[in-house]
């Protein structure tokens, strides 16, 4: 029997089986390049972002801090304070005929007939550039107040009236049933 090769790093036939590999820079004795970042052109853009982004932004005043011109004086009421406004009231009452309600003004001289005729009152009674006389402004508060009887149109009719005069401010009491 033959004995195994105990060294088997030992050439056979005087080769040797374990070569080494070098390149061919290695074999020269050339050391490998090495790299290098030109950061040169870099620093230039970012130089240029710099100065772009001064000069565009803009430096206003932090979000928390307002100025406030507080109020001066001793706290008391000056002037002529103004009495309260008195609203309009427009009372409506059912009568025995179904279709029939009689239209009164409260605390305001007659009562109108017709709701043409309560339009041209409510007219007559608004303080404007036509009618310097009237005691009444356009916003002065206005009362509806129908009995629980009156029919809704007579209500509507109402309301109308007082639109055509040009008030702003009308609002309806809650009907109440009179007792007998």
């Amino acid at each position: 029997m033959a004995e195994p090769n105990p060294q088997p790093d030992q050439p056979e036939n005087g080769v040797d089986s374990t070569i080494h590999h070098q390149s061919r820079r290695q074999r020269s004795g050339r050391q490998p390049p090495q790299v290098q970042l030109n950061i040169t052109p870099m620093i230039d853009v970012i130089f240029q972002l710099l100065i772009y982004f001064v000069i565009t932004a803009s430096f206003v005043m932090d979000e928390g801090i307002l100025t406030a011109k507080l109020p001066q004086g001793t706290g008391k009421a000056e002037g002529v304070k103004k009495p309260p406004e008195r609203p309009i009231k427009i009372r409506l009452t059912s009568l025995s005929l179904p279709n029939e309600c009689r239209i009164e003004l409260v605390g305001i001289g007659r009562s109108p007939r017709h709701f043409s005729e309560l339009a041209e009152q409510l007219a007559a009674l608004q303080y404007n550039e036509q009618n310097p006389s009237g005691s009444f402004k356009p916003d002065n508060p206005m009362i509806i107040e129908p009995d629980g009887r009156v029919r809704w149109q007579h209500v509507v009719n109402a309301f109308n009236a007082a639109v055509k005069a040009r008030y702003t401010n009308v609002a309806f009491a809650q009907a109440q049933l009179e007792e007998e």
